[in-house]
């Protein structure tokens, strides 16, 4: 178990055994360290030999040097979590932007993308915000963009959805490329794009424009413009179905009583302007509609063209939707196919009981002959003029009165009752009833049965015609 030899020389002083032991030893380690030294360098070549036949060093840009290059640009980046932007816009009113993660693309370049951004801005003490599910924002131009799922949010009182969207705190301009739904608590809007400035405080709303609230629809293949802090809606263009009725306008200007469910207080429309209800094409250069007394005013150029084949024009209608009355007010015309004009100061038609009031001077014109009284009533449904209150009816052999009459418009003469007086060249015929025929221009008087005609005739009239025969 001991080594006798070795203790005994200790001892003993003999160390020649050990020294020559521990040269042995230490022989053997150099020899060891050599060969290492030699089989290292040889080992580490073969490795990169076999690295290039089986990876392609060359070609493989994974390489040691760009990995650490990759670690060292993501930590130089921009990154936090729940990160939050103060931005002063071009108001001086400030934003915020804040989003749960926040990664800038490239080292110091500012521009960075964003996990379910939030940014929130004030419109005149009103506020604007936005919400998407990912987007980036460039703090050099201050330009965020938003993708996927993008909502805003406009002071609790409409909500407007799209997928995708810009804006620029700089300029204080938004604009989207993708439809665009806005809804309230009981209307709702929608186009195929949109622009926003908050500086105007307008939204524009781009190609089929559609808008809808209670019993109204607008559309327009044009575009539209939100002014949010006024409640204003202006369309171009536009078609507004209300119930049965239509209305059509160059410029249509809607105010809302408030955005939340787009309740109609008033609406102005610039241009031609018609409205199509029960047969029914009214025209005019502009008009006015209030809501509340449910009326609709019309100016310049007034034009109702029925399907019956009338026309009549004035300077002012009122059309009042509740009792479906139609008054034209001012140098009222109205024309038929059939040839006659007739003219007052004022026309009122009633599209329930379909007749047409005319009062205030009105005239009937046929050809030579002219009817006058202060007011007539046109019934459709009999295609007749019926006159009361002193008719009077003016032709090329004398003038016929009366208290009332009427006037068949498909026979082409008027009847003549109540007090009838034909006058010509002084003579006066008295008797029951008149008829005007306004083809031939002739009047003729008519007695009852068991009654006489009277009257009073010139003797030198009288003579004179004697003589010519």
């Amino acid at each position: 178990m001991f080594e006798t030899k070795k203790i005994d020389s200790f001892f003993s002083g003999e160390k020649n055994l050990l020294d020559e032991e521990e040269k042995i030893f230490i022989g053997l380690r150099m020899k060891v360290v050599r060969f290492l030294k030699l089989f290292l360098p040889c080992l580490t070549a073969l490795l990169l030999g076999l690295g290039v036949v089986l990876f392609d060093f060359e070609t493989n840009v994974d390489t040691s040097w760009s990995l650490a290059d990759e670690e060292r640009l993501y930590f130089e980046k921009f990154r936090m979590k729940n990160t939050v932007f103060e931005i002063t816009e071009k108001d001086n009113q400030l934003s915020t932007l804040k989003a749960s993660v926040v990664e800038e693309k490239e080292p110091n370049s500012k521009i960075y993308n964003l996990v379910s951004p939030e940014a929130q801005t004030l419109d005149k003490g009103r506020i604007f915000s936005l919400i998407a599910a990912e987007g980036v924002y460039n703090q050099n131009t201050q330009i965020l963009n938003l993708n996927s799922n993008v909502v805003a949010h406009y002071n609790n009182e409409m909500t407007i959805k799209t997928n995708s969207a810009t804006y620029n705190f700089l300029t204080e301009l938004g604009f989207g490329d993708e439809k665009v739904i806005g809804s309230g608590e009981k209307g709702y809007f929608e186009a195929e794009k949109f622009k926003l400035d908050k500086k105007k405080q307008t939204i524009d709303l781009i190609n089929k424009v559609y808008l809808k609230s209670k019993d109204m629809e607008l559309r327009t293949p044009d575009h539209a413009i939100l002014y949010n802090s006024e409640n204003k809606f202006v369309a171009f263009n536009a078609v507004v179905h209300k119930g049965k009725d239509v209305l059509q306008g160059d410029i249509l200007t809607i105010l809302f009583k408030n955005t939340k469910d787009f309740e109609i207080d008033k609406a102005y429309s610039k241009g031609h302007t018609a409205i199509l209800a029960q047969n029914k094409q009214v025209f005019a250069d502009h008009g006015e509609f209030d809501a509340n007394t449910n009326v609709v005013k019309l100016f310049e150029k007034v034009t109702i063209i029925d399907e019956s084949g009338y026309k009549a024009v004035a300077d002012e209608g009122i059309f009042d939707n509740t009792k479906k009355i139609l008054t034209l007010n001012n140098n009222v015309t109205v024309t038929d196919k059939s040839g006659y004009t007739a003219t007052a100061a004022i026309g009122t038609y009633d599209m329930n009981k379909k007749t047409f009031t005319l009062a205030e001077d009105v005239k009937i014109t046929k050809g030579t002959s002219i009817i006058n009284a202060p007011k007539a009533i046109y019934f459709q449904a009999k295609n007749e003029f019926r006159f009361y209150e002193n008719v009077t009816v003016t032709q090329e052999d004398g003038t016929a009165t009366a208290k009332s009459g009427v006037y068949y418009i498909k026979k082409n003469l008027a009847e003549l009752e109540n007090d009838v007086v034909i006058t010509k060249n002084g003579n006066q015929v008295r008797g029951d009833k008149a008829i005007s025929d306004f083809t031939t221009s002739k009047s003729r008087i008519i007695a009852k049965s068991g009654r006489k005609i009277f009257g009073k005739l010139f003797e030198n009239t009288f003579k004179k015609k004697t003589k010519d025969k």
